[in-house]
């Protein structure tokens, strides 16, 4: 991922076209693939002379029409439609740099009320961390500390990072002696009252550092946006079953145009062209097959004959099979035609999956297919399992969901610390219930005792610290929790739908674990981004499979 920084005005008149440019100028000479982003363009990109200026400065004005986000007026129209596009846009443009210096507000651009909340969403959500500018003009130390710690206060509620703040016009006793920490998180760049062209060597390094500086805050917006990082940096072939669905197709465009998978349609290929071309869709690059293909189907349903030769299948059943385009497209994976697929926008949740079951299977050491929901928090990710799958699992089966969802966790960039979740913390209920999750919570440990697992638990001693305190004071997971394990499909089914309906949360999933080769299935509801996203998921998954097995 691209090392950044966000640069923002918090009001006006800071000299901000100065300052940037002094800024990206010290930037460029420690890292010369730098690309210049404007997060929100005021009015159109033609209109906007500030930013243009800016590009044509650093000799990337051949990138004006892909280094920029949306309007302003987008987004204080429809911010979450304005946020999403910006954070897509921007996702494109950062892989193709080392580092981006991101423009904010400038001085030319209009100053709304809450204006810098809402820059704090837009930094947690491109995953980086904010420089603000503030003035020091006419402002005494004790003012400039003061609008100092209310900039960065106000930021810092949208669960934006910091990395410094830079102060224009400042007064002689700042420039010698930055703010201490206890008003101001972060260091302190001082441009000295008329001077915005310097800058010097610890300044340099402090904005380095800002632009160096991890951000840990995980938006829902910046976990996808990382899938789609990770995915396309090795392509997969991805095959999607349901080429009648507009969703679909929709959703292949997008992929393909953002080079995140290489895509495999299966239906008619004249179908599929008529459609694309009534949709406005450019599915050039996608491969198209059809299912009825005489050698595949020969092909696959030999194999498929042979799989289940001992369940007693012919090959004529097994061609009857593969003729349905989730058995065609799960042979496709397991025979290494295709990557991974996904499938269900079209088909229940059976149809999509029993396939896999039958002939993918499950990996050497893994017990049983199972399921988990990425659950995509304000600020973090959550593994919830099994949600989907798994109706009553044993305690040896739930200790293999906890295992799997672990390993889900990890391939997703989530440090798993693992709840076996309960109506029980440790010894304070009994019941039979309770005993299974003993038992699991013991299979898991000895299993895998490299982990960090806890059972039984309760759901509010797993995530609030200060129930943890009070009830497993000592536990390495209470209270810092990130996999929650349900005892049953009952309870997980349940908790995922209120936690995603009551706190807004976004459930990616299910995500199926377990498998030799990944298979995803889709709700019969999913968006075009769900559909994006899971390929996105898939596509890691067959990375993580073909490393594992190379």
């Amino acid at each position: 991922m691209a090392k950044s920084l966000y640069f923002t005005a918090a009001e006006t008149g800071v000299g901000t076209r100065a300052i940037a440019q002094t800024c990206i100028e010290k930037l460029l000479e420690r890292y010369p693939n730098l690309g210049v982003f404007r997060a929100f363009t005021n009015g159109s990109i033609e209109a906007d002379e500030p930013f243009l200026s800016l590009l044509e400065g650093v000799g990337l004005s051949a990138e004006r029409d892909i280094a920029w986000g949306t309007t302003r007026q987008a987004y204080v129209a429809n911010e979450e439609t304005a946020m999403i596009e910006l954070v897509k846009r921007y996702t494109d443009y950062a892989a193709k740099h080392d580092a981006i210096f991101i423009v904010g507000l400038l001085d030319s651009d209009p100053i709304y009320p809450g204006i810098l909340a809402r820059t704090g969403r837009a930094v947690a959500n491109l995953g980086t961390t904010v420089v603000p500018v503030i003035s020091g003009s006419l402002r005494s130390m004790a003012e400039v500390s003061t609008a100092a710690h209310l900039t960065v206060k106000e930021i810092s509620q949208e669960h934006a990072p910091v990395g410094a703040l830079i102060v224009s016009d400042a007064p002689a006793e700042l420039v010698q002696a930055p703010l201490s920490d206890e008003h101001h998180r972060g260091a302190i760049i001082a441009f000295a009252e008329g001077v915005q062209r310097e800058l010097s060597p610890a300044s340099t390094e402090v904005l380095v550092a800002a632009m160096e500086q991890e951000s840990h805050v995980v938006t829902p917006l910046s976990f996808t946006a990382g899938l789609i990082e990770r995915a396309r940096a090795d392509r997969q072939r991805i095959v999607l079953p349901e080429s009648t669905d507009d969703r679909v197709l929709t959703a292949a465009a997008e992929l393909l145009q953002r080079e995140v998978a290489d895509i495999i349609l299966l239906g008619d290929a004249s179908d599929v062209a008529r459609r694309a071309d009534e949709l406005g869709l450019d599915l050039s690059k996608a491969t198209v097959i059809s299912p009825e293909d005489p050698e595949l189907l020969e092909k696959y349903a030999t194999k498929f004959a042979q799989l289940r030769a001992k369940k007693g299948l012919s090959y004529e059943q097994a061609l009857e099979k593969v003729k349905d385009i989730s058995y065609f497209g799960t042979m496709m994976v397991y025979m290494g035609d295709a990557d991974g697929m996904v499938s269900g926008a079209a088909h229940t949740t059976a149809h999509t999956i029993v396939p896999s079951f039958q002939t993918i299977k499950t990996k050497p050491d893994v017990d049983l297919v199972s399921s988990c929901f990425l659950m995509l928090m304000e600020d973090r990710v959550y593994v919830y399992a099994d949600c989907a799958v798994t109706p009553n699992p044993t305690p040896a089966e739930l200790a293999s969901i906890a295992i799997s969802s672990a390993e889900s966790a990890q391939a997703f960039g989530v440090e798993p610390r693992i709840a076996m979740l309960s109506y029980s913390t440790g010894t304070s209920g009994k019941g039979p219930s309770v005993d299974a999750v003993i038992e699991a919570t013991k299979i898991a440990k000895e299993r895998r005792p490299d982990l960090l697992i806890e059972g039984p638990i309760q759901y509010d001693a797993a995530v609030n610290p200060a129930v943890a305190q009070k009830k497993m004071p000592d536990s390495p997971v209470a209270g810092k929790a990130t996999v929650f394990v349900f005892p049953d499909l009952n309870a997980g089914n349940i908790g995922y739908k209120a936690v995603q309906r009551s706190s807004g949360a976004v459930a990616v999933g299910p995500v199926l674990q377990g498998l030799n080769k990944p298979v995803n299935d889709l709700s019969r509801g999913a968006l075009v981004e769900d559909i994006v996203n899971t390929v996105a998921i898939t596509a890691i998954q067959a990375q993580i499979t073909a490393q594992a097995q190379a």
